[in-house]
Protein backbone atom coordinates (compact mmCIF):
# COMPACT_ATOMS: atom_id res chain seq x y z
CA UNK A 1 0.00 0.00 0.00
CA UNK A 2 1.08 3.34 -0.43
CA UNK A 3 0.24 6.92 0.90
CA UNK A 4 2.05 5.62 4.59
CA UNK A 5 4.92 6.42 4.17
CA UNK A 6 6.88 8.99 6.49
CA UNK A 7 6.42 12.73 5.73
CA UNK A 8 10.09 13.95 5.91
CA UNK A 9 9.91 13.32 2.33
CA UNK A 10 7.54 13.86 -1.24
CA UNK A 11 6.36 10.25 -1.95
CA UNK A 12 5.80 10.21 -5.63
CA UNK A 13 4.31 7.10 -5.65
CA UNK A 14 1.00 8.51 -3.64
CA UNK A 15 1.62 11.44 -5.85
CA UNK A 16 1.02 9.91 -8.92
CA UNK A 17 -1.86 7.85 -7.83
CA UNK A 18 -3.80 11.12 -6.86
CA UNK A 19 -2.85 12.62 -9.92
CA UNK A 20 -4.20 9.81 -11.66
CA UNK A 21 -7.46 10.35 -10.05
CA UNK A 22 -7.83 13.88 -11.13
CA UNK A 23 -6.05 13.29 -14.44
CA UNK A 24 -9.45 11.15 -15.18
CA UNK A 25 -12.11 13.96 -13.88
CA UNK A 26 -10.15 16.67 -15.51
CA UNK A 27 -10.51 14.42 -19.12
CA UNK A 28 -14.03 14.36 -18.52
CA UNK A 29 -14.35 18.58 -17.54
CA UNK A 30 -12.00 20.17 -20.05
CA UNK A 31 -12.63 17.14 -22.68
CA UNK A 32 -16.29 17.87 -22.29
CA UNK A 33 -15.95 21.70 -23.21
CA UNK A 34 -13.52 21.35 -26.01
CA UNK A 35 -16.64 19.83 -27.35
CA UNK A 36 -18.35 22.79 -27.63
CA UNK A 37 -18.07 23.67 -30.87
CA UNK A 38 -19.72 19.89 -31.82
CA UNK A 39 -22.50 20.48 -28.98
CA UNK A 40 -22.85 24.14 -31.14
CA UNK A 41 -23.52 22.38 -34.39
CA UNK A 42 -25.43 19.42 -33.39
CA UNK A 43 -28.04 20.97 -31.13
CA UNK A 44 -27.62 24.43 -32.64
CA UNK A 45 -26.89 26.57 -30.16
CA UNK A 46 -26.03 30.43 -29.49
CA UNK A 47 -22.97 31.20 -27.68
CA UNK A 48 -24.69 32.17 -24.57
CA UNK A 49 -26.82 28.52 -25.31
CA UNK A 50 -23.30 26.86 -25.34
CA UNK A 51 -22.38 28.45 -21.94
CA UNK A 52 -25.24 27.28 -20.20
CA UNK A 53 -23.58 23.69 -20.44
CA UNK A 54 -20.84 25.06 -17.52
CA UNK A 55 -23.67 26.12 -15.58
CA UNK A 56 -25.51 23.33 -15.52
CA UNK A 57 -22.18 21.22 -14.54
CA UNK A 58 -21.13 23.26 -12.13
CA UNK A 59 -24.74 24.06 -10.20
CA UNK A 60 -25.16 21.18 -9.11
CA UNK A 61 -21.49 20.99 -8.07
CA UNK A 62 -21.91 24.11 -6.35
CA UNK A 63 -24.78 23.47 -4.50
CA UNK A 64 -23.08 19.99 -3.21
CA UNK A 65 -19.67 21.62 -2.54
CA UNK A 66 -20.08 22.20 1.07
CA UNK A 67 -22.01 19.11 2.13
CA UNK A 68 -19.20 16.74 -0.36
CA UNK A 69 -16.47 18.45 2.15
CA UNK A 70 -17.92 17.17 5.02
CA UNK A 71 -18.86 13.97 3.25
CA UNK A 72 -14.68 13.73 2.59
CA UNK A 73 -14.01 14.67 6.34
CA UNK A 74 -16.18 11.44 7.58
CA UNK A 75 -15.61 8.86 4.64
CA UNK A 76 -12.25 9.55 4.01
CA UNK A 77 -10.26 10.84 0.77
CA UNK A 78 -10.19 7.12 -0.59
CA UNK A 79 -13.69 6.64 -0.53
CA UNK A 80 -14.32 10.04 -1.78
CA UNK A 81 -12.42 9.48 -4.86
CA UNK A 82 -14.08 6.23 -5.52
CA UNK A 83 -17.40 8.20 -5.57
CA UNK A 84 -16.75 10.80 -7.54
CA UNK A 85 -14.80 9.00 -10.13
CA UNK A 86 -18.13 6.34 -10.44
CA UNK A 87 -20.43 8.82 -10.38
CA UNK A 88 -18.40 10.82 -13.62
CA UNK A 89 -17.95 7.92 -15.28
CA UNK A 90 -21.11 6.40 -15.28
CA UNK A 91 -23.10 10.12 -16.25
CA UNK A 92 -20.93 11.06 -18.68
CA UNK A 93 -21.24 8.17 -20.93
CA UNK A 94 -25.27 8.44 -20.58
CA UNK A 95 -24.30 11.78 -22.43
CA UNK A 96 -23.54 9.77 -25.67
CA UNK A 97 -27.38 8.61 -25.55
CA UNK A 98 -29.49 11.73 -25.96
CA UNK A 99 -30.83 13.38 -28.78
CA UNK A 100 -31.54 16.95 -26.52
CA UNK A 101 -29.60 19.28 -25.48
CA UNK A 102 -32.01 19.39 -22.13
CA UNK A 103 -31.29 15.98 -21.28
CA UNK A 104 -27.87 16.58 -22.11
CA UNK A 105 -27.47 19.43 -19.41
CA UNK A 106 -29.55 17.12 -17.06
CA UNK A 107 -26.81 14.37 -17.19
CA UNK A 108 -24.27 17.48 -17.15
CA UNK A 109 -25.32 18.27 -13.54
CA UNK A 110 -25.16 14.91 -12.45
CA UNK A 111 -21.86 14.46 -13.56
CA UNK A 112 -21.17 17.61 -11.86
CA UNK A 113 -22.32 16.33 -8.47
CA UNK A 114 -19.80 13.74 -9.16
CA UNK A 115 -17.23 16.14 -9.71
CA UNK A 116 -18.12 17.89 -6.65
CA UNK A 117 -16.06 15.18 -4.47
CA UNK A 118 -13.07 14.91 -5.97
CA UNK A 119 -11.35 18.48 -4.88
CA UNK A 120 -11.98 17.70 -1.04
CA UNK A 121 -10.48 14.16 -1.21
CA UNK A 122 -7.60 14.88 -3.01
CA UNK A 123 -6.77 18.31 -0.74
CA UNK A 124 -7.50 16.37 2.40
CA UNK A 125 -4.99 14.04 0.99
CA UNK A 126 -2.42 16.17 0.03
CA UNK A 127 -2.69 18.49 3.49
CA UNK A 128 -2.99 15.45 5.74
CA UNK A 129 -0.23 13.52 4.36
CA UNK A 130 2.95 15.79 2.70
CA UNK A 131 6.08 17.25 4.54
CA UNK A 132 4.89 20.80 6.17
CA UNK A 133 7.81 22.39 4.13
CA UNK A 134 6.88 20.58 0.82
CA UNK A 135 2.44 21.32 1.08
CA UNK A 136 2.79 23.70 -1.68
CA UNK A 137 5.06 21.57 -3.77
CA UNK A 138 2.89 18.58 -3.08
CA UNK A 139 0.07 20.12 -3.72
CA UNK A 140 1.23 21.76 -7.21
CA UNK A 141 2.51 17.97 -8.49
CA UNK A 142 -0.76 16.36 -7.38
CA UNK A 143 -2.97 19.29 -9.22
CA UNK A 144 -0.19 18.85 -12.30
CA UNK A 145 -2.55 15.51 -13.13
CA UNK A 146 -5.35 17.82 -13.99
CA UNK A 147 -3.42 19.70 -16.47
CA UNK A 148 -2.42 16.76 -17.92
CA UNK A 149 -5.89 15.33 -18.08
CA UNK A 150 -6.93 18.65 -19.32
CA UNK A 151 -4.32 18.44 -22.31
CA UNK A 152 -5.26 15.05 -22.99
CA UNK A 153 -8.89 15.51 -23.04
CA UNK A 154 -8.60 18.55 -24.98
CA UNK A 155 -6.72 17.58 -27.57
CA UNK A 156 -7.49 13.72 -28.25
CA UNK A 157 -11.59 14.53 -27.90
CA UNK A 158 -11.93 16.78 -30.63
CA UNK A 159 -9.76 14.48 -33.19
CA UNK A 160 -11.72 11.39 -32.04
CA UNK A 161 -15.12 13.48 -32.18
CA UNK A 162 -13.96 14.36 -35.90
CA UNK A 163 -12.91 10.68 -36.90
CA UNK A 164 -16.07 8.86 -35.29
CA UNK A 165 -18.40 11.19 -33.48
CA UNK A 166 -18.59 12.61 -30.28
CA UNK A 167 -20.44 10.43 -28.58
CA UNK A 168 -17.83 7.92 -28.77
CA UNK A 169 -15.54 10.58 -27.43
CA UNK A 170 -17.45 11.11 -24.16
CA UNK A 171 -18.06 7.24 -24.07
CA UNK A 172 -13.73 6.76 -23.95
CA UNK A 173 -13.53 9.61 -21.06
CA UNK A 174 -16.24 8.00 -18.82
CA UNK A 175 -14.40 4.81 -19.20
CA UNK A 176 -11.31 5.98 -18.38
CA UNK A 177 -12.91 7.49 -15.13
CA UNK A 178 -14.22 3.93 -14.21
CA UNK A 179 -11.08 2.18 -14.63
CA UNK A 180 -8.86 4.89 -12.80
CA UNK A 181 -10.96 3.15 -9.98
CA UNK A 182 -9.16 0.14 -9.96
CA UNK A 183 -5.91 1.84 -8.98
CA UNK A 184 -7.48 3.44 -6.39
CA UNK A 185 -9.11 0.51 -4.54
CA UNK A 186 -6.23 -1.42 -4.84
CA UNK A 187 -3.18 0.97 -4.15
CA UNK A 188 -4.81 3.00 -0.83
CA UNK A 189 -5.72 1.29 2.46
CA UNK A 190 -9.27 1.03 2.99
CA UNK A 191 -9.06 3.88 6.08
CA UNK A 192 -6.57 6.24 3.90
CA UNK A 193 -7.73 9.73 4.39
CA UNK A 194 -10.28 8.78 7.50
CA UNK A 195 -10.41 11.80 9.88
CA UNK A 196 -8.86 11.40 13.24
CA UNK A 197 -11.01 13.78 14.54
CA UNK A 198 -14.52 12.35 13.01
CA UNK A 199 -16.07 10.54 16.15
CA UNK A 200 -15.25 13.46 18.75
CA UNK A 201 -18.12 16.06 18.79
CA UNK A 202 -17.20 19.10 16.51
CA UNK A 203 -20.76 20.32 16.50
CA UNK A 204 -23.17 20.33 13.76
CA UNK A 205 -22.53 21.59 10.06
CA UNK A 206 -23.89 25.41 10.44
CA UNK A 207 -21.49 25.65 13.37
CA UNK A 208 -18.86 24.41 11.56
CA UNK A 209 -19.27 26.74 8.65
CA UNK A 210 -19.73 29.74 11.24
CA UNK A 211 -16.44 28.87 12.73
CA UNK A 212 -14.79 29.07 8.76
CA UNK A 213 -16.18 32.52 8.07
CA UNK A 214 -15.35 33.62 11.19
CA UNK A 215 -11.93 32.88 10.30
CA UNK A 216 -10.95 36.63 8.36
CA UNK A 217 -8.52 35.27 6.20
CA UNK A 218 -10.16 32.06 4.74
CA UNK A 219 -12.53 34.13 4.59
CA UNK A 220 -10.85 36.69 2.08
CA UNK A 221 -9.01 33.37 0.26
CA UNK A 222 -12.90 32.24 -0.62
CA UNK A 223 -14.05 35.56 -2.26
CA UNK A 224 -10.00 35.36 -4.24
CA UNK A 225 -11.55 32.12 -5.38
CA UNK A 226 -14.79 33.46 -6.54
CA UNK A 227 -12.75 35.58 -8.98
CA UNK A 228 -10.42 33.33 -10.29
CA UNK A 229 -13.14 31.02 -10.44
CA UNK A 230 -14.25 33.23 -13.57
CA UNK A 231 -11.29 32.18 -15.52
CA UNK A 232 -11.82 28.38 -14.98
CA UNK A 233 -15.52 28.42 -16.38
CA UNK A 234 -14.83 31.30 -19.08
CA UNK A 235 -11.64 30.41 -20.58
CA UNK A 236 -12.42 26.43 -21.04
CA UNK A 237 -15.70 26.93 -22.05
CA UNK A 238 -15.46 29.65 -24.84
CA UNK A 239 -11.92 29.39 -25.84
CA UNK A 240 -12.65 27.33 -29.03
CA UNK A 241 -15.13 29.28 -29.85
CA UNK A 242 -12.95 32.00 -29.44
CA UNK A 243 -10.36 30.69 -31.47
CA UNK A 244 -13.09 29.08 -34.06
CA UNK A 245 -15.34 31.93 -34.81
CA UNK A 246 -13.21 35.48 -34.18
CA UNK A 247 -9.94 33.63 -35.57
CA UNK A 248 -10.80 31.29 -38.11
CA UNK A 249 -8.82 28.60 -36.88
CA UNK A 250 -10.63 24.57 -37.45
CA UNK A 251 -11.96 22.90 -34.74
CA UNK A 252 -9.15 20.32 -34.42
CA UNK A 253 -6.50 23.84 -34.67
CA UNK A 254 -8.70 25.08 -31.81
CA UNK A 255 -8.95 21.69 -29.72
CA UNK A 256 -5.00 21.76 -30.30
CA UNK A 257 -4.53 25.48 -29.15
CA UNK A 258 -6.94 24.60 -26.01
CA UNK A 259 -5.20 21.45 -25.52
CA UNK A 260 -1.63 23.85 -25.11
CA UNK A 261 -3.41 26.35 -22.92
CA UNK A 262 -4.06 23.01 -20.86
CA UNK A 263 -0.61 22.50 -20.70
CA UNK A 264 0.50 26.20 -19.71
CA UNK A 265 -1.77 25.17 -16.59
CA UNK A 266 -0.22 22.14 -16.12
CA UNK A 267 2.96 24.35 -15.79
CA UNK A 268 1.59 26.87 -13.57
CA UNK A 269 -0.01 24.73 -11.12
CA UNK A 270 3.50 23.55 -10.24
CA UNK A 271 5.42 26.80 -10.39
CA UNK A 272 3.21 29.39 -8.69
CA UNK A 273 2.90 26.60 -5.88
CA UNK A 274 6.99 26.14 -5.74
CA UNK A 275 7.32 30.09 -6.25
CA UNK A 276 5.31 30.67 -3.42
CA UNK A 277 6.95 27.85 -1.08
CA UNK A 278 10.38 29.13 -1.86
CA UNK A 279 9.67 32.85 -1.78
CA UNK A 280 6.47 33.88 0.10
CA UNK A 281 5.86 31.04 2.72
CA UNK A 282 4.09 32.87 4.93
CA UNK A 283 3.32 36.38 2.92
CA UNK A 284 1.40 34.03 0.07
CA UNK A 285 -0.49 36.85 -0.66
CA UNK A 286 2.08 38.17 -2.65
CA UNK A 287 2.16 34.87 -4.78
CA UNK A 288 -1.87 36.02 -5.61
CA UNK A 289 -1.23 39.69 -6.21
CA UNK A 290 1.70 38.90 -9.04
CA UNK A 291 -0.59 36.23 -10.19
CA UNK A 292 -3.94 38.66 -10.37
CA UNK A 293 -1.70 41.56 -12.03
CA UNK A 294 -0.31 38.77 -14.84
CA UNK A 295 -3.95 37.32 -15.85
CA UNK A 296 -5.34 40.87 -15.80
CA UNK A 297 -2.46 41.86 -18.50
CA UNK A 298 -3.01 38.97 -20.41
CA UNK A 299 -7.08 39.19 -20.65
CA UNK A 300 -6.29 42.89 -21.79
CA UNK A 301 -3.16 41.56 -24.50
CA UNK A 302 -6.44 39.42 -26.08
CA UNK A 303 -8.67 42.07 -25.90
CA UNK A 304 -7.02 44.43 -27.71
CA UNK A 305 -3.89 42.70 -29.93
CA UNK A 306 -4.09 38.79 -30.41
CA UNK A 307 -7.04 39.44 -33.21
CA UNK A 308 -4.57 41.76 -34.99
CA UNK A 309 -2.54 38.36 -34.64
CA UNK A 310 -4.50 35.68 -35.87
CA UNK A 311 -2.64 35.01 -39.04
CA UNK A 312 0.62 34.26 -36.60
CA UNK A 313 -0.42 30.92 -35.46
CA UNK A 314 2.53 29.78 -33.68
CA UNK A 315 1.66 33.22 -31.70
CA UNK A 316 -1.13 32.13 -30.56
CA UNK A 317 0.42 28.78 -29.46
CA UNK A 318 2.69 30.77 -27.36
CA UNK A 319 0.15 32.79 -25.76
CA UNK A 320 -2.02 30.02 -25.22
CA UNK A 321 0.98 28.74 -22.81
CA UNK A 322 0.87 31.67 -21.24
CA UNK A 323 -2.96 32.26 -20.40
CA UNK A 324 -3.03 28.51 -19.33
CA UNK A 325 0.11 28.98 -16.82
CA UNK A 326 -1.81 32.42 -15.20
CA UNK A 327 -5.51 31.76 -15.68
CA UNK A 328 -5.71 28.05 -15.30
CA UNK A 329 -2.45 27.41 -13.41
CA UNK A 330 -3.36 29.50 -9.77
CA UNK A 331 -5.24 25.76 -8.05
CA UNK A 332 -1.88 24.37 -6.37
CA UNK A 333 -1.50 27.55 -4.96
CA UNK A 334 -5.12 28.19 -4.07
CA UNK A 335 -6.32 25.35 -2.54
CA UNK A 336 -2.31 24.92 -0.63
CA UNK A 337 -3.36 28.16 1.28
CA UNK A 338 -7.17 26.60 1.80
CA UNK A 339 -5.24 24.03 3.69
CA UNK A 340 -3.15 26.28 6.06
CA UNK A 341 -5.85 28.46 6.73
CA UNK A 342 -8.22 25.34 8.82
CA UNK A 343 -7.50 22.79 10.90
CA UNK A 344 -6.08 19.32 9.71
CA UNK A 345 -10.33 17.96 10.83
CA UNK A 346 -11.86 20.48 8.93
CA UNK A 347 -9.72 20.55 5.56
CA UNK A 348 -12.28 18.83 3.32
CA UNK A 349 -15.11 21.01 4.43
CA UNK A 350 -12.93 24.26 4.08
CA UNK A 351 -12.29 22.86 0.68
CA UNK A 352 -15.98 22.52 -0.12
CA UNK A 353 -16.88 25.76 1.47
CA UNK A 354 -14.22 27.32 -1.00
CA UNK A 355 -15.57 25.54 -3.95
CA UNK A 356 -18.83 27.18 -3.48
CA UNK A 357 -17.32 30.23 -4.17
CA UNK A 358 -15.35 29.36 -7.24
CA UNK A 359 -17.94 27.71 -8.90
CA UNK A 360 -19.86 30.62 -8.51
CA UNK A 361 -17.97 32.11 -10.61
CA UNK A 362 -17.98 29.55 -12.87
CA UNK A 363 -21.59 29.58 -13.07
CA UNK A 364 -22.05 33.02 -14.17
CA UNK A 365 -19.41 33.94 -16.02
CA UNK A 366 -19.51 31.87 -19.32
CA UNK A 367 -23.23 32.86 -19.78
CA UNK A 368 -22.38 36.47 -19.27
CA UNK A 369 -19.14 36.05 -21.10
CA UNK A 370 -21.29 34.56 -24.29
CA UNK A 371 -23.88 37.07 -23.95
CA UNK A 372 -21.16 39.61 -24.46
CA UNK A 373 -19.35 38.57 -27.66
CA UNK A 374 -23.07 37.95 -28.79
CA UNK A 375 -23.91 41.36 -28.40
CA UNK A 376 -21.06 42.45 -30.36
CA UNK A 377 -20.30 39.52 -32.68
CA UNK A 378 -16.95 39.09 -31.45
CA UNK A 379 -15.17 38.76 -27.96
CA UNK A 380 -13.00 41.59 -27.38
CA UNK A 381 -15.34 43.40 -24.98
CA UNK A 382 -15.74 40.13 -22.80
CA UNK A 383 -11.75 39.92 -22.66
CA UNK A 384 -11.84 43.27 -21.63
CA UNK A 385 -14.45 43.01 -18.97
CA UNK A 386 -12.64 39.83 -17.36
CA UNK A 387 -9.95 41.86 -17.13
CA UNK A 388 -11.39 44.80 -15.09
CA UNK A 389 -13.32 42.55 -13.10
CA UNK A 390 -9.99 40.14 -12.31
CA UNK A 391 -7.73 43.18 -11.75
CA UNK A 392 -10.40 45.56 -9.17
CA UNK A 393 -11.73 42.78 -7.34
CA UNK A 394 -7.98 41.38 -6.85
CA UNK A 395 -7.23 44.46 -5.60
CA UNK A 396 -9.49 45.02 -3.24
CA UNK A 397 -8.91 41.47 -1.81
CA UNK A 398 -5.01 42.40 -1.14
CA UNK A 399 -5.48 45.26 0.31
CA UNK A 400 -7.77 43.69 2.99
CA UNK A 401 -5.65 40.89 3.72
CA UNK A 402 -2.72 43.42 4.48
CA UNK A 403 -5.08 45.07 6.62
CA UNK A 404 -5.28 41.66 8.67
Amino acid sequence: MIGQKSKSKLDWGFLLLLSSSYFSGTIILQGLQSLMPFFQSDFNLSRAQVGLYSTAFFITATIAAIYSGQLVDKIGSKNGMLLSGLMMGIFVILHSLTSSFAILLVFASFTGLGFSVISPALNKAVIDESPPDKVGLSMGIMQSGGGVGSFVGASLLPVLAVAYGWRLAVILAGLNSILILFLVKFKLPDDFGVSNYQNEDQGNLSEKVKLLFANKSMLLVCFLGLILGTSSGTIPNHYTLYLTMDLGFTPQMAGLMLGVLQIGGLFGRIFWAWLSDKLHRNKRHLSFLYLIITISLLYIFYSYFIWRAAALTWLIFIFSFFLGTAAMGWMGLYFTVVGERSSSEMTGLATGLSLIFIRLGVLVSPPVFGLIADQFDHYNYSWLVLAIFTFVGGMILYFQERKI
